[in-house]
């Protein structure tokens, strides 16, 4: 009677007991690392920076944060914020509306293109000072000025924009479209939406950062309430404190903007890509 062969000891590594014992830790995306490293490395020029310059001309950034949780107990802050997104709402408004028709019939009539190609380039050429000025002059120092004169600064380059998106849509697939009889909505919802809509995306973003900074030069120049006017005020009282304070507190509405409420919007617009 054979006798039966000892089988070999299994021994079980340390190290995968070990990593089904623990789970592993969970790692931010980089995206958010490198958005995170991003700030503070602007944080530690800024220190960096205060060593050679004195605290009236550039307070650490300690001080300033002090200052912004200060302005944000106050009435003051909020409402010129308000006031000053109420006239970016309707800068953007007027600006994208008026560069939707112009790229609209720039990319599709070649007569058109040439046309308001001269009207695109004096727009981008001439100073944004001089326009804002010019319908402060026209119109008067008024609200109404200050948005129309925002506004226009900032159509040349969304037309610019729209119309090279628009110029970009595959023809072929429109082709392929009318091959299988697909009706003027199907199209427009099936093929042309799907190329253009993600750069009109990133048209509206370029033009409502732009919008932003022209509303604050124009509320800079001529006008008594909204940031603009708050930073101007204090920059003559040479308070720079209050300045990047005002100037900051208002930058982190605009990035909340940014990142939440048009973050929203392209996941809902390009959900079918999921």
């Amino acid at each position: 009677m054979s006798t039966p062969l000892p089988l070999p000891a299994i021994h079980e590594s340390p190290a995968s007991t070990g990593s089904a014992a623990s789970p592993s830790r969970p790692r931010l995306p980089p995206e958010v690392l490198m958005s995170i490293l991003s700030v503070l490395s602007i944080v530690g020029l800024w220190y960096f920076a205060t060593l050679f310059l004195p605290p009236s001309v550039l307070p650490p950034p300690h001080t300033v944060l002090t200052a912004m949780h200060e302005l944000a107990n106050t009435s003051e802050l909020w409402s010129d914020i308000g006031i000053s997104l109420w006239r970016i709402a309707l800068a953007f408004v007027i600006g994208m509306g008026i560069s939707l028709v112009l790229g609209f019939a720039m990319a599709v009539s070649p007569r058109a293109g040439m046309f308001f190609r001269v009207w695109v380039v004096c727009g981008i050429t001439v100073p944004a000072i001089v326009t804002i000025l010019t319908v402060y002059m026209i119109i008067g120092m008024n609200d109404r000025a200050a948005v129309i004169g925002a506004a226009i600064t900032v159509v040349p380059f969304l037309t610019i924009n729209i119309r090279e998106s628009i110029k970009g849509i595959d023809t072929r697939l429109i082709q392929m479209g009318r091959i299988f009889r697909a009706g003027r909505m199907q199209m427009i919802r099936s093929v042309i939406l799907p190329q253009v809509a993600p750069m009109l995306l990133a048209s509206s973003r370029f033009g409502l950062g732009l919008v932003w900074k022209m509303v604050l030069f124009v509320e800079l120049l001529g006008r008594s309430s909204g940031v603009g006017y708050r930073i101007e005020y204090y920059f003559q009282m040479f308070d720079m404190t209050q300045v990047l304070a005002y100037a900051l507190s208002f930058l982190v509405v605009m990035m909340f903007i940014e990142v939440f409420v048009f973050g929203l919007v392209e996941k809902h617009i390009f959900r079918w890509r999921r």
